[in-house]
């Protein structure tokens, strides 16, 4: 490396750390973090930029972070520490970038007279120069004419009959590097600086060209297997990355030839590429590349995906294939994936705007997408002929295919049709008596994945719940092989599943005679069968059978939406420990999730109903008892005793005990990756927890406050933004301050909370629900929190008072709960405006005024006025809290009371409630007289610092109103009451009556 490129990066180094010292935002730090890392692999140091990396990816983790950022972590270490690095210690790190593709074509062309190691030096020139391209995200440092020359040399590479490893090394090498160009001439949605951005001409240009050489090419290989497969395996990225920067840029409708180059792009990427890519030869690597391009593709440009995919039979019959491949393969979940967003996009009809035929649609047309109808058509013509086939294989691999689009969540759109052909079910099931062990497995699949269709489950389980019932008595005999074992576990799962489903009753017709159905399975004994699979699998002396756990576990949960085996499961406190133990340490996310849907079954409380639904839910019950004894007993279910809220806090405890909350906190954890579907889950786990006043410290302790806030979504309130009180949208926000307030209401903030201000806004937040049928229990509980962490003493590290009020708006929306119709909020308010008075400008938003038009001490006192009257007395903040401390509910007459006493230290407040107010004296008479309520000490008490506020006000008037009004008996009274808390303040006030 040159001392001129040294001192040059060195400089560059020196420049992100002082701008890093300056204090960048979250977002630029971690841009500048990853800019300085490469610098450092620049240089040679690993470990710094390794050290860079690290930091920016705990930047990452962080709730506001963006979905780009984790993706720029990502790449940054796996271009730097898997690849840069080492490639920026080699010979060629000083060269400028055209003298390595100098050298990199001209080895090329030379191939045949070079050495054969030469190749991995060459590679190693290519790795420095893709270290740079990556690097450089808004320069080109490649011109039109090097990325063809680059392109060609890649091509000639692979012409080649038979590669060595360092010949594959370096075609993939130039493929990273063109792809990586490509990359950086796509349009960018926003750049920072314009003109350090390639211009979109020349970018398109390039483009162009590069597509063109592309094509003819692999016109001139037409009949070339070989080198297909050589150039899809080590260049598929490079080609859909060419196709996808193509797509970014538009343009006009006169410009055919760039259109064409687009549309010839996507189909040579589809026809050509999907098809050689997911060959049953091809490498996992390669059906990877080519899954992702794919999938890019299509968000790309769906209407000219579509157009050219659901029209070419190759390309969807490879897509079912793939649906088709064994169960648990990775190229089968990447064909559901890849299922679901063809699906999605095929549903929308302007995606179908690019095939022949295609209408706009209408506003009364209810007929399918374009797309769709003739995707639709495609795999139910292959689908049906696979599984009428009488060769198991293909009617395996058909039955699989089916069950894959179910699981994706596609089914009912795609293959609806097939269960429309008459007896079509009943043939599924009449010849799997007969049907070779994978065949029935995959036959199991579908039945499991279809399970919760509405119109197939019922129809799958009328035809096939006697041989699922065979196959499981099979596998419990002594004479059950291996194989026999396996289709037991999953026939039990379907069972299982089936448990919740329905099956309505056959009209009769005259003159027939109705075979007898078969008896449901016993889903205790099920529950004991899968109890005991999971048992065995943890007690086996080597590596647990995960997914044999899985299965169980799954199952498990689905039995347990009943609720005599949540009682049943609940018990078996060993089976529970061994289980979330495992999932707890595993890897596999479907696992956790299969754990966690079972702690949710065993933990969720009833729903809360709005008056409709309660409605609904009464015809809907007089429904299924007309219908049958069946329907009725599942509608039954949900008034069961063991539904009770006593009988789900005592599960509750009993799987925390377990270990449920550890299994919580590690699935939600960021090296973990979790899905929005665990999160969600996680989420209402954690409310239904928390509402057991037990477990709320044991929540905490166990790392569950930190887990909840990191599921925010980005929707939530963030401490970086400006706070307007606002309700929460998304759902998953509404159970993690839903559970946050059932915490904070119990758990001292300080032990609870790094930092009250951060669940603040949240808390806030919910005060404003009005969409949730249980929104008035939310607010509840948010105002207890809020009160509990308003708690803190006055001034403190920990008082959130002002910040709450002032800082967030709070104030008004408190103040909008204390007049709320319901009890219960009315009193959770009045006690937080108890505990915020403290705060010096909520104090005065109450003192401010109060006494504005009290004549001098000589004029006379006149009753408040009207509410019409604006020129009189004002003070409708203290007027509402003297109406509190007069309402039949007792602790919010104390809350009120406790305000006013506070406020009372103030001589204007004093002035204006017993020169102005027309009932304060009467209603502090009243208090301080109560002596059936158990808080009347607290009463007393209370009235008493009123009294003696009011007495030391330093107004003579305020004096004699009290005199006059009764007081000096009641405080003589109170002062004659040895050890009781309020004898020191009616002692004291009784010194300024002598």
């Amino acid at each position: 490396m040159t001392s001129s490129h040294t001192s040059n990066t060195q400089a560059e180094a020196e420049r992100i750390t002082k701008e890093l010292q300056a204090g960048a935002p979250g977002s630029s730090a971690l841009d500048l973090l990853l800019q300085r890392a490469q610098v450092y692999a620049d240089m040679g140091d690993e470990d710094k930029a390794k050290a860079d990396i690290s930091q920016a990816a705990a930047l990452a983790r962080e709730p506001d972070a963006s979905a780009a950022s984790v993706a720029a972590v990502e790449k940054a270490f796996r271009e730097i520490s898997v690849g840069s690095s080492s490639a920026n210690h080699s010979k060629h790190a000083g060269l400028a970038s055209d003298a390595i593709v100098d050298s990199i074509v001209q080895f090329v062309a030379e191939a045949d007279q070079s050495p054969e190691d030469a190749a991995s030096s060459i590679a190693e020139a290519a790795g420095v120069l893709n270290s740079r391209i990556s690097q450089n995200s808004r320069h080109s440092l490649l011109t039109e004419s090097q990325l063809c020359q680059l392109v060609d040399a890649f091509h000639t590479i692979c012409e080649r009959a038979k590669l060595t490893k360092d010949q594959s090394a370096l075609a993939a090498a130039l493929a990273n590097c063109v792809r990586s160009a490509l990359a950086q001439l796509a349009v960018q949605t926003a750049t920072s600086n314009e003109k350090e951005a390639v211009s979109e001409p020349a970018a398109r240009s390039s483009l162009v060209k590069v597509a063109v050489r592309i094509a003819e090419t692999w016109e001139r290989h037409q009949t070339d297997g070989g080198f297909k497969q050589q150039t899809c395996r080590l260049g598929a990225a490079m080609y859909t990355t060419t196709a996808y920067a193509l797509s970014t840029h538009s343009a006009a409708p006169s410009d055919s030839a760039l259109h064409e180059v687009v549309r010839r792009s996507f189909a040579f990427c589809i026809n050509q590429l999907w098809l050689i890519g997911t060959l049953p030869v091809a490498a996992a690597d390669e059906f990877r590349d080519v899954g992702q391009g794919i999938v890019r593709l299509l968000t790309a440009n769906r209407p000219l995906f579509l157009s050219i995919f659901v029209t070419s039979a190759p390309a969807v019959d490879r897509l079912l294939m793939l649906l088709g491949q064994a169960l648990g393969s990775e190229r089968r979940s990447m064909a559901m994936l890849i299922a679901s967003q063809v699906v999605a996009s095929a549903k929308d009809p302007s995606n179908s705007s690019r095939l022949p035929g295609y209408e706009p649609p209408t506003a009364r047309s209810g007929a399918p997408a374009l797309a769709l109808v003739k995707l639709q058509q495609g795999a139910v013509r292959v689908l049906d002929a696979w599984v009428q086939s009488t060769a198991q294989a293909e009617r395996t691999q058909g039955l699989l295919a089916i069950g894959a689009l179910y699981e994706a969540g596609v089914g009912s759109d795609v293959v609806a049709a097939l269960w429309l052909h008459g007896g079509w079910v009943e043939e599924l099931w009449d010849q799997g008596d007969v049907d070779l062990r994978p065949t029935q497995l995959a036959l199991l699949a579908l039945a499991d994945a279809s399970s919760s269709d509405a119109a197939v489950g019922p129809r799958m389980k009328k035809a096939g719940n006697g041989l699922v019932q065979e196959l499981v008595r099979k596998g419990a005999a002594k004479s059950a092989t291996g194989e026999d074992r396996g289709l037991a576990e999953r026939a039990a799962v379907v069972l299982a599943k089936w448990s919740g489903v329905v099956v309505a009753a056959p009209a009769a017709e005259s003159g027939t005679v109705e075979a007898a159905p078969t008896e449901d399975a016993d889903p205790m004994a099920l529950a004991d069968m899968h109890m005991q699979h999971i048992s065995d699998a943890l007690a086996s002396t080597g590596e647990p059978d995960c997914a044999a756990v899985e299965r169980a576990t799954e199952a498990l949960g689905y039995l347990c939406l009943q609720p005599q085996l949540k009682e049943h499961v609940t018990q078996n406190e060993s089976l529970l420990k061994a289980l979330f133990s495992y999932a707890t340490k595993s890897a596999v996310a479907s696992l956790k999730f299969s754990a966690i849907m079972l702690v949710r079954n065993l933990t969720q409380y009833r729903a809360v109903l709005t008056e409709e639904q309660k409605r609904m839910r009464q015809l809907q019950q007089m429904g299924a008892k007309a219908q049958g004894t069946a329907a009725a007993a599942a509608n039954e279910d949900d008034d069961n005793p063991l539904d009770r809220p006593d009988r789900v806090s005592a599960r509750a405890q009993l799987v925390s005990a377990a270990g449920a909350v550890a299994l919580l906190v590690s699935a939600v954890q960021a090296r973990s990756s979790p899905s929005d579907s665990v999160r969600d889950a996680v989420a209402q786990v954690f409310v239904a927890l928390a509402t057991t006043q037990a477990l709320r410290g044991l929540v905490v302790q166990q790392g569950g406050v930190r887990a909840l806030l990191g599921m925010l979504t980005g929707d939530a309130p963030k401490a970086a933004t400006p706070y307007v009180p606002r309700a929460l949208g998304q759902p998953r926000d509404k159970h993690v301050a839903f559970a946050v307030a059932k915490l904070a209401i119990s758990v001292p903030p300080h032990l609870a909370f790094s930092d009250p201000r951060e669940v603040a806004r949240l808390l806030l937040s919910l005060l404003l629900e009005d969409t949730e049928p249980q929104a008035l229990l939310m607010r509840f509980e948010a105002l207890l929190a809020l009160t509990n962490l308003a708690s803190a003493a006055p001034g403190s590290s920990g008082d959130i008072r002002g910040f709450l009020a002032n800082d967030l708006g709070g104030f008004s929306v408190v103040e909008t709960c204390v007049l709320s119709e319901h009890p219960l909020v009315r009193r959770a308010a009045t006690e937080l405006v108890c505990n915020l008075v403290y705060d010096p400008k909520v104090f005065e938003r109450y003192a401010a005024d109060a006494d504005r038009g009290v004549p001098p001490e000589d004029a006379k006192i006149v009753e408040l006025p009207d509410d019409d009257d604006r020129d009189g007395y004002r003070s409708q903040r203290l007027h509402l809290l003297v109406a509190l401390a007069d309402v039949d509910d007792a602790p919010t007459r104390c809350a009120a009371a406790g305000a006013l006493a506070v406020l009372s230290s103030d001589p204007r407040c004093c002035r204006y409630l017993f020169l102005v107010h027309p009932r304060a004296s009467d209603v502090f008479l009243a208090l301080a007289a109560d002596d059936d309520d158990m808080r009347a000490a607290d009463f007393k008490h209370r009235v008493a610092v009123i009294w003696a506020n009011a007495a030391s006000c330093g107004d003579t008037r305020v004096v004699e109103a009290m005199r006059g009004q009764g007081v000096c008996e009641c405080l003589q009274t109170m002062a004659n009451d040895k050890d009781m808390p309020y004898r020191a303040a009616a002692t004291s006030a009784l010194e300024y009556f002598a």
